[in-house]
């Protein structure tokens, strides 16, 4: 009688396991929601400034001015004078020449171009005597120069020839030790004397 008591009770305990075993076995599984990924920011490629190659246009002949004479623009600094025709001026130094630093064949062909001000130089008239000033860049034949032998020659084809001159008068000063200054204009290019015409063109040490 005991046996069989304790048979009941083994397989009672046995179908109890059986049950929990196949509830956990059946047990849902949890769903875990995904973390959706985050796209890489796009990164826009920045492009380098355009390297613009400017240069002195120093006349060759010192004359009376041991530093050398320079295209420059009237004034310096806040006092520039931009509507004014350019000039002949002592060469400065490299660190103080925003205003003497021009770039040929920018930002077209034949174009004389001063990055300091983005402004193109121009003759005001086609005829000599006439000055060169600065102007907005634009299509105006004007602005359209010819560097050949060491002229700076007006390509418009008129006749004469019209080119980069200094005056031949004594340089004026214009204050400090060497500082002197001569009109540019332009003028008849078979005329005018190559010590006052002739120009070179680059990056020097003042």
């Amino acid at each position: 009688m005991r046996l069989r008591v304790y048979l009941l009770i083994l397989s009672a305990v046995l179908a109890a396991i059986t049950v929990a075993c196949g509830s956990a076995s059946t047990a849902t599984p949890r769903l875990e929601t995904p973390i959706p990924s985050t796209p890489a920011p796009t990164q826009t490629a920045i492009q380098p400034a355009e390297k613009i190659d400017s240069v002195f246009i120093q006349l060759t002949d010192p004359l009376d001015e041991p530093q050398f004479y320079c295209v420059d623009v009237p004034g310096a600094g806040t006092a520039v004078r931009l509507n004014s025709p350019l000039q002949a001026h002592t060469c400065k130094p490299l660190e103080t020449a925003e205003d003497e630093l021009f770039a040929f064949d920018h930002p077209g062909d034949g174009q004389i171009y001063m990055d300091a001000y983005d402004l193109c130089a121009e003759a005001t008239g086609l005829t000599a005597g006439f000055t060169i000033v600065l102007q907005p860049c634009s299509d105006s034949p004007n602005q359209r120069f010819v560097v050949e032998d060491g002229a700076v020659r007006l390509a418009t084809g008129g006749q004469p020839e019209l080119c980069f001159a200094v005056d031949p008068s004594d340089g004026i000063p214009t204050g400090g030790p060497s500082h002197l200054r001569r009109d540019l204009t332009l003028e008849s290019c078979k005329s005018i004397g190559a010590e006052l015409s002739n120009w070179t063109f680059g990056i020097f040490d003042y």
